[in-house]
């Protein structure tokens, strides 16, 4: 509702602003020129949005300063879009449009509609609108390339009280400790005893067999915890483990450590089903003809029932220079990454098993399903809205001081005093 009412705002000062024949300058910003027409107009304005608000008036002269700044500072980042040739799409523009209508439960046609009922023209606030998305796409050019967050300063924001209240994850940990009086001796013995695990004994089991913590509280495990609950020997490790993952050794001044993550829960847990592809991509081209395409990846997929390997068919024949020398290899992907026909055959593929020769829009394949996962995604989710909150806050104190800069470089004559 706030970025509807600036809106309007925008358009009221942006309306009726046409000059007359007895205007004089105003203002003169670099290149550019603000009308005293458009000064007063813009004046009378603002008066009249603070009143219909409810807002307490301020004094004149405060106003006029406001509103001085304010076309001073549209006029210089105006001058900047046209240097840079900053262009809004008729597309951006209606998606725009489309915002506000949905805002008042309209159609755009309605919308449209009621802007006419109210005496005023739409095509005046389309032009409005249009404006001010320049001025937000400037703005955003000159202030995003200076705005850096590391991986530490996000890391530390998460792990901060305030990073902490973000989510509500929970894990569950179980965890082997190994104590002998040389330490050789723990690590190696917990490689084994992860080998063991490996090869079929569960984690229970190898914790009763070999745990220093097993007939203590809770057989030394640490139950259901937060991440800031979680003992930092065992945080790092967490952003490498899915669920059920088995990690380790660990080394401590206790001795060596072997931790499960049993289990994961909270409302900002999500998963997604990934799957890991190898291909080899035939495309047709100005000396490849359809059929030669579709006669060479027959030979390929008959070459590859022969025995032949895809990964080194895919580095001589493959068209797909991402892949190409990698042996066709993807990386992990979800579902609605790939094209429609390529997902198609892929999710119907068994794992290590050739696909016959299709054809997609981008040419002819032929596929092996590597394997396939549900990936623990919650990590970056968190890290995503952790990213947006920092950016946010960094991008208004770089916004602020940016503008200032520009402001104080631009040359400004202000001709008219309130």
């Amino acid at each position: 509702m706030k970025y509807y009412f600036l809106a309007f705002c925008f358009f009221s000062l942006f309306i009726h602003s046409e000059i007359n024949f007895i205007d004089r300058i105003a203002i003169i910003v670099d290149d550019g020129i603000i009308m005293e027409s458009e000064l007063n107009e813009a004046i009378e304005n603002t008066i009249t949005n603070f009143e219909e608000s409810g807002e307490r008036l301020p004094p004149r002269e405060i106003i006029f300063s406001r509103v001085i700044e304010k076309l001073i500072m549209d006029e210089i980042l105006l001058q900047k879009a046209e240097k840079f040739g900053v262009r809004i799409s008729d597309q951006e523009l209606n998606e725009s449009l489309s915002r506000f209508a949905d805002q008042d439960n309209l159609s755009l046609q309605d919308f449209k509609k009621k802007i006419e009922n109210e005496g005023k023209q739409f095509k005046d606030f389309r032009e409005a609108i249009e404006r001010e998305l320049i001025l937000r796409r400037v703005q955003g050019g000159l202030v995003r390339p200076k705005i850096i967050i590391s991986d530490q300063e996000l890391m530390n924001y998460i792990n901060s009280t305030e990073g902490q209240s973000l989510i509500t994850i929970e894990y569950k940990i179980n965890q082997i400790l190994l104590k002998s009086n040389n330490d050789e001796e723990n690590m190696n013995m917990a490689k084994n005893i992860i080998e063991e695990i490996n090869n079929g004994l569960s984690f229970f089991e190898a914790s009763k067999k070999y745990s220093a913590l097993f007939e203590s509280e809770n057989n030394g495990n640490l139950g259901w915890r937060t991440r800031s609950q979680i003992p930092s020997l065992f945080t790092d490790h967490l952003n490498q483990m899915e669920k059920k993952d088995i990690h380790g050794p660990i080394k401590s001044g206790a001795g060596a450590h072997i931790i499960q993550l049993e289990d994961i829960r909270g409302e900002t847990i999500q998963t997604e089903s990934q799957t890991l592809v190898q291909h080899v991509l035939i495309e047709e081209s100005e000396i490849r003809s359809e059929k030669q395409a579709e006669d060479l990846i027959n030979n390929l997929y008959e070459r590859l029932l022969k025995g032949e390997e895809l990964d080194i068919l895919a580095r001589v024949f493959s068209d797909d220079p991402g892949s190409k020398l990698d042996g066709g290899k993807l990386d992990w992907a979800p579902k609605g990454v790939y094209d429609k026909k390529f997902e198609e055959v892929m999710t119907k593929m068994d794992i290590n098993k050739y696909s016959k020769p299709f054809k997609s829009a981008f040419g002819w394949h032929i596929l092996k399903v590597l394997d396939r996962r549900e990936k623990n995604i919650s990590d970056d989710l968190l890290k995503d809205k952790a990213f947006g909150i920092l950016f946010q806050r960094k991008y208004r104190e770089q916004l602020e001081n940016t503008l200032e800069e520009i402001r104080s470089e631009a040359f400004v004559d202000i001709k008219i005093s309130s």
